[in-house]
């Protein structure tokens, strides 16, 4: 019973919740040599806002499969997988979503500060 509860509870954390975002963040990925559609997705989370809610910031938490070329008459390598560190601008009165994706949580860090400025933010366990 614990073991349903904690798969339940992992589900609900790895949520993303919304789609529109869910498919730029998985565009991005496709776009900047990984596979997007199969990424696992985890930790999505609002950050910070401007109020009245138009304007938003999502850190997000990703494993993905590097996309790798090989000449056709060479068998395929051994899959490569990656943890990256992402961050989503969206501001829902122009349709806009802006993506960008890190290796290094610093980065992350560094760019949630430029993109949180005059934000709300969000403090505690589940912030940057």
């Amino acid at each position: 019973m614990f073991s349903f509860f904690k798969h339940f509870r992992e589900r609900w954390n790895d949520w993303c919740g919304d789609r529109d975002m869910e498919m730029a963040i998985r565009r991005h990925l496709n776009e900047n040599g990984f596979f997007g559609q199969s990424a696992k997705l985890k930790n999505v989370r609002c950050v910070a806002v401007q109020r009245p809610g138009w304007l938003q910031v999502f850190r997000f938490e990703a494993v993905v499969r590097l996309r790798t070329e090989t000449p056709d008459d060479q068998p395929d390598p051994e899959p490569e997988y990656r943890t990256v560190f992402g961050l989503v601008r969206d501001d829902i009165r122009h349709k806009i979503s802006t993506v960008r994706v890190f290796d290094d949580e610093g980065e992350r860090s560094e760019l949630f500060g430029r993109w949180s400025e005059d934000l709300i933010r969000l403090r505690g366990a589940h912030g940057l």
